[in-house]
């Protein structure tokens, strides 16, 4: 199979370490999101640069929470944030973050206005370092600060990019595709009660949908997969909707 236009997310291969799961990518893609963490937490930019790929980075959502009510925390989320668009920077990759979580639902209120005393200097900093980043759709927990087309507002400026499990377990995967221009889409299929990651063709997800949003928005497309295997399955069953 030749490689496909889609990126790959380095979930499907995160028990490996980061250079072998690159090697394995190459076969499908030529655009990798690296989960930037675990065995896969980027060093330094010297292995990716080995590679011919394009990159983007998913910062891991529960380590960092840019709108934690608790000050330092918050600060020093954008630290370790900031540190990444340095190295982003340097490997011309996108970024790609959670809008946080609070502890206690009572929280929200302030959490969402420290979320954006924190989107605010990030885009000062994105700016400062010529890259771009974008926050992600949470699933169905109820203390993450972006889950519903709603709360997109409160990101301002700073694009979406698209979970369609996470969308689509929350049940407004619809008025996401409707109302909200993404991007950046992350393709794999749900059955909308689990938040297991399944191939594209084994849950409940519209994809002749998706299709019609992702063509329209000129979106990339990057499959997030729990295997090698899945990610390569998924690739063959988007061609049927003409993603690729």
């Amino acid at each position: 199979m030749r490689y496909t236009m889609l990126w790959i997310s380095s979930l499907c291969l995160i028990h490996e370490p980061l250079e072998i799961a690159l090697e394995h990518l190459g076969a499908l893609t030529r655009g990798v999101e690296i989960v930037d963490g675990g065995r896969h937490r980027i060093a330094s930019p010297d292995l990716l640069e080995s590679f011919s790929y394009r990159y983007s980075m998913q910062i891991p959502h529960k380590d960092i929470n840019p709108a934690s009510v608790i000050e330092p925390i918050r600060q020093a989320s954008l630290v370790a944030i900031k540190e990444r668009f340095v190295l982003a920077a340097e490997i011309g990759a996108d970024v790609i973050i959670s809008a946080g979580y609070v502890s206690q639902l009572e929280d929200m209120p302030y959490a969402r206005n420290q979320l954006s005393r924190s989107l605010s200097e990030l885009i000062l900093s994105a700016k400062e370092y010529g890259i771009s980043f974008s926050v992600t759709n949470a699933g169905r927990w109820r203390n993450a600060c972006v889950r519903n087309p709603d709360d997109i507002t409160r990101l301002g400026p700073v694009p979406l990019a698209l979970d369609i499990g996470n969308a689509h377990v929350n049940g407004c995967l619809l008025e996401f595709l409707n109302e909200s221009a993404s991007k950046y889409i992350y393709l794999y299929d749900s059955n909308g009660i689990s938040q297991n990651l399944l191939e594209v063709g084994r849950g409940t997800i519209p994809f002749a949908k998706i299709a019609r949003a992702y063509h329209a928005n000129g979106a990339r497309g990057v499959i997030r997969e729990p295997s090698h295997q899945s990610a390569y399955n998924s690739i063959k069953a988007l061609y049927r909707y003409g993603i690729r």
